[in-house]
């Protein structure tokens, strides 16, 4: 029996086989809610003792969020008819490193998280320099050299319009 037909049987059961794996399978990423809850947060990089805007969609409209920073539980918020939620939270004065931001869902059991890099305060974070910051070039040199290259102008077109009547 020559090794074609031998593998014709094999390959026609392997066929029908992956057609209905692929006829009877869900969907891989198939979530109960509808989808799956996101978080965003108004700065990746705060200071130490600021604070920061926590937002997040996709919970059940009306659920109650927790919102936790590494161990500590801040203060829940509930999700709006959307269920969508925004707050505050405020970070400690001496919270440094990476911090993670998570928020969960007490009916839904959801959570979505986003981690954050807050900055130690520096020693010299409350003083000023006594000014305004410096954010630009120094223009008083170019507008000076503006200006008398416009008066220098003007009277060469005085001085050249008085000779035509004077000719």
């Amino acid at each position: 029996m020559p090794s074609s037909k031998r593998l014709v049987a094999p390959l026609i059961v392997m066929f029908g086989l992956i057609i209905a794996v692929v006829a009877f399978a869900g969907p891989s990423s198939a979530y109960p809610g509808g989808t799956l809850p996101t978080t965003s947060v108004s700065n990746q990089d705060p200071t130490a003792g600021s604070s920061v805007t926590f937002c997040g969609s996709g919970f059940q409209p009306g659920e109650t969020v927790t919102i936790t920073l590494g161990t500590t539980t801040k203060p829940s918020v509930v999700a709006d008819s959307s269920g969508a939620f925004c707050t505050t939270v405020v970070l400690g004065a001496t919270l440094t490193g990476t911090q993670t931001l998570t928020a969960t869902g007490t009916t839904s059991g959801s959570t979505s998280s986003q981690q954050i890099r807050v900055a130690g305060v520096s020693a010299s974070a409350g003083t000023t320099s006594g000014g305004l910051a410096f954010t630009g070039a120094a223009v008083i040199g170019i507008g000076a050299l503006g200006g008398l290259l416009l008066v220098g102008g003007a009277t060469m077109v005085l001085a050249s319009r008085r000779r035509k009547v004077n000719a």
